[in-house]
């Protein structure tokens, strides 16, 4: 896992690409099991799949969730030819995922499917400079009879922004956001440190100058270690997560808080030889729950799977 300021606050894990690119990872899927305190774990089949291009970058992300679940009754004979009933439990899924679409190394489209009928695009336009100029963002169809593959239909116009810079020298950028008006409606400064790496990024609206939203970042040799996040656009609330490091500057805990209480705590075992990442537990206090969750590397050659 790398954490990185762009993605600290994302649903989704971060893979480091110069990595993924090293070791030929073509797919990693994640097998979840779900436990209650003092309860048998429960086995739902559920996975979370990543797979690459051969820049390591990520080119889909999916995963399955349960929209339904039955009891299924089975009579069953046992000696001298008593009946009994036996019960198990079944399950019905949705796969959602996201597929993402580079032109180099610039990401130029993220199409996000709920598992039903919903597609929403965002399409996405660079300067020279490779910051981000134009987002456009559009609720689209798919023609294809074969849902396992899109053929673009009719398209709607959500919404779309964009962005113009002001740089000043090498450790501070403000970017102001304009709508599909040509009007300014945000500022963000943001602020780098010697390395490049974001240190803080502070936002706020034009039309509701009360509204600011901060974020701050600190690092210990390259690796992010603290990431927070402030706002006050529905209430004040603030975000926090904290990031542990073993002696080889591998990831092998994840703190996040929210208003200052512990939500998730992730511990990392990463394997020692190959420093790949061999399984995360997500322990969840409020809802005294784990997450155990196993990945499998596919190396896209026949055979090469671990």
């Amino acid at each position: 896992m790398l954490p990185t300021a762009e993605t600290a606050f994302e649903p989704q894990h971060n893979f480091n690409p110069a990595l993924i690119k090293q070791k030929g990872i073509k797919k990693i899927t994640c097998e979840i099991i779900d436990k209650k305190d003092f309860e048998v774990a429960v086995d739902k089949s559920l996975t979370e799949t990543y797979e690459f291009n051969n820049n390591g970058f990520l080119t889909r992300h999916f995963y399955t969730t349960v929209v339904k679940s039955f009891e299924k009754h089975v009579t069953k004979y046992g000696r001298k030819g008593h009946t009994f009933q036996d019960v198990t439990r079944e399950y019905e899924y949705d796969t959602i995922g996201t597929t993402f679409i580079y032109s180099g190394n610039s990401l130029i489209l993220k199409r996000f499917h709920d598992g039903g009928n919903y597609y929403e695009s965002r399409y996405y336009r660079y300067n020279n400079d490779g910051l981000l100029t134009k987002e456009m963002r559009f609720k689209e169809t798919n023609n294809s009879i074969d849902k396992a593959y899109f053929v673009l239909g009719n398209q709607v116009l959500l919404s779309e922004d964009s962005f113009q810079y002001q740089k000043y020298g090498n450790k501070q950028l403000k970017c102001i956001y304009l709508n599909n008006e040509n009007r300014p409606y945000k500022e963000q400064v943001i602020n780098f440190d010697s390395a490049g790496l974001k240190k803080t990024i502070d936002e706020n609206y034009v039309a509701a100058a009360w509204i600011m939203q901060k974020q701050r970042f600190e690092y210990r040799k390259g690796k992010l270690i603290s990431a927070s996040y402030q706002g006050n656009a529905n209430g004040n609330f603030n975000l926090h997560n904290t990031y542990q490091y073993d002696e080889s500057g591998e990831l092998y805990a994840e703190f996040q808080y929210k208003n200052e209480v512990l939500q998730k705590e992730v511990s990392f075992i990463t394997e020692k030889n190959s420093g790949l990442l061999n399984s995360y537990i997500i322990r969840d206090p409020e809802a005294k729950s784990l997450r155990i969750v196993k990945l499998k590397y596919d190396y896209g050659a026949l055979g090469k799977t671990e």
